[in-house]
């Protein structure tokens, strides 16, 4: 078998199956999957600047909420 990124033999410990594209060696797919740009299942390579904006907003919003503790109901937007 070989690795679907590198087309390089795959054996022993250092493969894995990606489910519905075939065999890889475990770097392989990490880099792959670092190199795309993905988070969990979305693939923010393909969102336009719009909607990386307002992601990354959505970002800074859930990070200040749970710096600021438990003491306050109000969250903080910038």
């Amino acid at each position: 078998m070989k690795c679907i990124y590198c087309d390089k033999a795959v054996f022993g410990n250092s493969g894995i199956t990606v489910p519905s594209e075939g065999p890889a060696h475990s770097q392989c797919f990490q880099a792959n999957q670092a190199l795309k740009r993905t988070f969990q299942s979305l693939d923010i390579s393909q969102l336009n600047d719009q909607e990386l904006f307002e992601l990354k907003e959505l970002v800074i919003t859930e990070e200040n909420s749970r710096n600021r503790g438990e003491d306050s109901d109000d969250i903080e937007l910038f």
